[in-house]
């Protein structure tokens, strides 16, 4: 009788929807809780990792470490059931890198569901990082005198968004085009703001672009004029980067 009343419609489906309406609103407030608690874990396991890693010059173990971050741990997230520290291992060297630290942690977080599916979760974070150890050298340190000799160098320029090839500062190529500088006093009594890109608010030490053989103007960077622009660098370092010497030029 009743179902054949509107009535009875709403009062039918609320019976149906409304207990997996409210049984879904506390799953994800459930989602929420692990959410969180693996976010806080993972935010103590980096920082009290990061204060390892600045001290690691001239340490030479850490067996304290794993049960200092299980006592942080546990005094920040009452919802665990147990903390486990696993993986533990500092400045150790792999085939690339030396120094490393690596440190995990296996956790349990208590729930009560409204549906009985699980009463806890399992969790494992994990990092890795680097000592701060300073690099490890071979053979002898450079002495002072040869220190104040004036070594060979070879300035070149090249083009680090167009070309693969590095030239002279007379190359046609360099010569037509911007060269990048970093913006100074001396620049800016020298050359005057381009007054279409308007680079009077630039700061000082920031990079401009000025047509050497086309005026006393400097530009920003994203100014239509400077499509392409050159950067100096050595010559060696040219070279290691896959740079090859302009044809035209010869490279320097």
């Amino acid at each position: 009788m009743i179902s054949n009343t509107k009535k009875g419609y709403f009062t039918l489906e609320a019976a149906i929807f409304l207990p997996i309406f409210i049984i879904g609103i506390l799953t994800i407030g459930y989602f929420m809780k692990i959410y969180s608690t693996a976010e806080n874990v993972t935010f103590s396991m980096i920082d009290e990792t990061s204060h390892l890693a600045a001290q690691a010059c001239g340490r030479k173990s850490a067996v304290s470490f794993p049960e200092k971050v299980k006592a942080r741990l546990r005094e920040e997230n009452n919802s665990m059931e147990w903390i486990k520290t696993v993986n533990f291992r500092y400045l150790y060297s792999d085939s690339r890198k030396d120094g490393l630290i690596i440190f995990g942690c296996r956790y349990r977080i208590a729930l009560s569901l409204p549906v009985k599916l699980t009463d806890s979760v399992e969790l494992e974070s994990r990092l890795k990082c680097r000592g701060f150890i300073g690099t490890k050298t071979d053979g002898t340190a450079m002495p002072f005198s040869d220190m104040e000799k004036n070594g060979d160098s070879s300035i070149v320029w090249v083009f680090p968004m167009w070309g693969e090839k590095f030239h002279k500062e007379s190359c046609r190529f360099v010569t037509a085009n911007a060269v990048q500088k970093v913006l100074t006093p001396r620049l800016k009594r020298e050359y005057k703001p381009c007054e279409l890109c308007r680079p009077e608010d630039v700061p000082i030490g920031s990079y401009v672009y000025c047509f050497l053989r086309a005026g006393n103007v400097y530009h920003r960077q994203g100014c239509h004029t400077v499509e392409k622009y050159t950067i100096e660098m050595e010559k060696e370092d040219a070279l290691s980067k896959g740079y090859r010497p302009c044809k035209t030029c010869g490279g320097g």
